[in-house]
């Protein structure tokens, strides 16, 4: 009797979504990692897991390394839908994704959009306090300063100005995408409810 031919080899979004169906099955608590950081592939896949009966918790970056952290959903309704992902998986299909990609389909693209956001804020939200990271960029310019003093103080205090300015831009940028990222939330409750969201939408900080 001739061998059985081996199955091909799975592509990388196959492996990830394995992986995590894998951990799914056995945890009641999973976190997903992307050493990429991308929060779009974090969100689809986030979105396949809310699909099996969990919810979407939080996020936070390690290094370059860009973490989401899933619960089990005890809820009657995160049941009914974890079974009819069992029967959609049967069938080859992942839900809301097309075939062999983590590429949402038109109907469920709106949700991982806004887990995408959620994760970002997140990701955002649980970085250095913007006061110390200008504390930080401060002392870091002025630390340039003081090491060009010996090429001159008019060398010197045009680098530190512009490593100034250039701190300066980079976290008006972040705090402008931060605010931009919460009102987009805050405007979408009822869709967080809807999706299997946090039900706790991000506040103004003063």
């Amino acid at each position: 009797m001739p061998p059985l031919p081996s199955p091909p080899p799975m592509k990388k979004t196959e492996r990830l979504i394995a992986g995590m169906l894998r951990q799914l099955a056995t945890r009641d608590v999973v976190v997903l990692d992307d050493q990429g950081g991308s929060p779009r592939r974090l969100a689809a896949l986030t979105y396949i897991a809310v699909q099996y009966g969990f919810r979407y918790e939080r996020s936070s970056r390690v290094g370059q390394v860009l973490q989401v952290r899933l619960v089990r959903d005890p809820r009657p309704e995160a049941r009914e839908r974890g079974t009819a992902a069992l029967s959609r998986l049967a069938a080859g299909r992942t839900p809301g994704m097309r075939p062999g990609t983590l590429k949402p389909l038109p109907d469920v693209a709106p949700t991982v959009d806004l887990l995408k956001a959620r994760i970002e804020f997140d990701a955002l939200d649980d970085d250095l306090d913007w006061r110390r990271k200008a504390v930080f960029m401060t002392a870091s310019a002025t630390l340039m300063a003081l090491l060009l003093i010996p090429a001159g103080w008019t060398a010197s205090l045009a680098a530190g100005a512009t490593m100034a300015a250039v701190f300066a831009v980079l976290l008006r940028l972040e705090m402008m995408r931060k605010e931009r990222l919460a009102r987009r939330l805050r405007s979408a409750g009822r869709n967080s409810r809807r999706t299997g969201l946090r039900n706790s939408l991000p506040k103004r900080r003063h």
